[in-house]
């Protein structure tokens, strides 16, 4: 837990709080801290993947977890199958919010381990200097990652490799 805890405030030191850092990252960095599950969320990763019960990045940006949970209902959420093809989950609470920890890892581990650690720091000081998502992404992978949909489209080719 201390890892986790250290993470965040070291992330945040790092890219401060005003710029536009998605929570899904801000999680995603302080659960990559914790070195000793990432053989299991990597396992865990491409078991949703194979069965295709991932939110879409998209999905992921908009979701506000605050509110999630507070009442008992299923949550329909937009998807894509292996295949590319447009999909729906239905998820209850728990589900969703298990997915979403577990993607933001996930998304985090694919940025540092597939694109490379320097690249994924750049990533980060760009956030830290006002540049938007997708212009960050843009900048630090220009050669793979310049929007959303291209983020998930190669990380889902990792999760494929994995």
């Amino acid at each position: 837990m201390l890892p986790h805890e250290m993470a965040h405030l070291i992330f945040r030191d790092f890219v401060g709080f005003k710029g536009e850092i998605p929570l899904w990252l801000d999680e995603g960095v302080a659960q990559w801290a914790e070195e000793a599950r990432r053989p299991q969320i990597k396992r865990k990763a491409k078991e949703y993947y194979e069965k295709d019960c991932l939110l879409s990045i998209q999905d992921m940006m908009k979701l506000d977890l605050d509110t999630v949970g507070k009442t008992d209902r299923i949550y329909i959420r937009s998807s894509r199958t292996k295949t590319g093809e447009p999909g729906v989950l239905f998820l209850s609470a728990d589900e969703l919010i298990n997915t979403y920890y577990l993607q933001a890892v996930s998304l985090v581990g694919f940025l540092i381990e597939a694109l490379g650690s320097y690249s994924f720091a750049d990533f980060c000081r760009q956030l830290r200097d006002g540049k938007r998502l997708e212009e960050a992404l843009r900048f630090a992978y220009p050669m793979k990652i310049r929007n959303l949909q291209e983020l998930e489209k190669e990380w889902r080719k990792y999760l494929e490799r994995l």
